[in-house]
């Protein structure tokens, strides 16, 4: 089983680093910054990519189907599916640690529709980043690297 676990963040101003996002103010922004319609495109986008696909191994028993962490950014409301099956929102504390797959937001522009991540796989020890981008009316992902976490 895979579980990505998001946390972002987002200031009125548009534009913030995702650790400074601990006020209630900017926790009720992150909330609304995209709408539920964006942020399901956004995900699908990158849970999509042939890079995430080498963390998830999707032809290996038991990574079907993705599991996600419920946070600011994930809310269970979401409909996002991966290899044509419905995401499972999980909370954070039922969840063993080496099946976790970490997403954090590490930067967000509401005003640009862009928004920075990082996703660690402890069960594989690496990471990867990228950025998603909304152009035109789709989402892309581009910028994207990868890593073993030391």
């Amino acid at each position: 089983m895979i579980a990505i676990l998001i946390s972002s963040g987002c200031k009125n101003a548009g534009k913030t680093k995702a650790e400074n996002s601990g006020s209630k103010e900017k926790s009720e922004t992150t909330k609304n910054c995209f709408s539920k319609i964006e942020k399901e495109k956004a995900l699908e986008t990158i849970l999509g990519t042939n890079d995430f696909q080498m963390f998830l191994h999707p032809e290996v028993e038991g990574r079907l189907p993705v599991k996600m962490v419920v946070n600011e950014f994930v809310t269970p409301d979401l409909k996002i599916t991966s290899h044509e099956r419905p995401v499972v929102f999980k909370d954070s504390l039922i969840l063993p640690y080496g099946d976790i797959l970490r997403l954090r937001i590490t930067e967000m522009d509401c005003t640009k529709m862009v928004f920075s991540y990082s996703i660690f796989y402890p069960m594989e020890g690496a990471v990867l980043t990228g950025t998603a981008k909304k152009v035109k009316s789709e989402w892309e992902v581009q910028d994207t690297n990868w890593g073993i976490k030391d």
